[in-house]
């Protein structure tokens, strides 16, 4: 096989399995949501094109083994026509893992789904020097694993204290790291503990602590594999509206500074991090006066 045609099948999420001729079909999400019509098109395709079983895998895609060379036009037709979306392979930016954020877990501080779907459309298949990934978590909670990924972003609150504490403790019992006390009737906050994930905002029955501020932190230079690097905070709490032009300044560095074949983890031992941080924050005040 050319090696053109083997990359067009891995831009496309069609990856070669180890028993010759079949490849693995892989089916992307976003924020890893599906509706039930198009779990049922997908079991649909397996018992089609592949051995009747889907796999899950650990970024909130969909793939089905078992799919022969042969079959790749049409299952990619029916994939389209399913209103499906192929997942990506090779040096490019893959599917965004997100957790459910707003909709519906009671940690959410922001909205995953919408940025989700948001960056998907448009840097999702995008050629790098190196495979990128990126995931979003709603909360310090975590779930989606930001700290493990090209590009994390993780929720966080900035709570203040009001006037109004009634002595209750729901703060002290609620916040799990410890950082905050009670004395005199007030609220009293270790900054250096709190984590800013808003639990005692959310609970104070008096509205003695109160969110200030919500927005993403922001990660670079994660990865797991075989040489793991957890990555580096360079951004915090930039607010929902700022944090696409962000994660784009944070791709176009990228883009101009590494090699071929350079994550950004990789990228981050041969660079210093402060000059990497200033030409992001050049980045991103280029784009916002593109943008004006």
């Amino acid at each position: 096989m050319n090696m053109k045609l083997t990359d067009e099948y891995k831009a496309r999420g069609f990856i070669a399995q180890k028993q010759k001729g079949y490849y693995v079909t892989r089916i992307r999400t976003r924020a890893g949501n599906m509706t039930s019509k198009q779990i049922v098109r997908v079991a649909q395709l397996a018992d089609k094109y592949g051995q009747g079983y889907v796999h899950f895998t650990t970024r909130q895609a969909v793939e089905i083994p078992g799919v022969q060379e042969t079959d790749y036009e049409a299952i990619m037709q029916e994939i389209r026509e399913a209103d499906l979306l192929p997942a990506v392979c090779g040096p490019r930016v893959r599917t965004i893992v997100a957790c459910p954020g707003l909709a519906y877990c009671k940690f959410g501080l922001l909205d995953t789904v919408s940025l989700a779907e948001n960056l998907d459309e448009l840097f999702v298949g995008l050629e790098l020097p190196a495979k990128t990934k990126i995931a979003i978590s709603g909360c310090p909670n975590s779930c989606a694993k930001p700290q493990e990924n090209d590009i994390g972003l993780q929720g966080s609150a900035t709570v203040e204290v009001q006037d109004g504490c009634i002595g209750c403790n729901a703060c002290v019992k609620t916040c799990r790291v410890k950082a905050i006390t009670v004395a005199q009737n007030r609220p009293l906050i270790d900054k250096h503990e709190c984590i800013n994930c808003g639990r005692c905002a959310a609970i104070c029955p008096a509205k003695a602590v109160t969110v200030k501020h919500v927005g993403y932190n922001l990660y670079i230079g994660g990865k797991i594999g075989r040489q793991p690097r957890l990555g580096t905070k360079i951004i915090t709490a930039i607010p929902q509206t700022h944090v696409v032009l962000h994660v784009e300044a944070v791709i176009n560095v990228y883009k101009q500074l590494a090699n071929k074949g350079e994550r950004i983890a990789n990228m981050l031992e041969r660079i210093d991090l402060e000059y990497l941080q200033t030409e992001i924050n050049k980045e991103v005040t280029r784009l916002k006066n593109a943008i004006e």
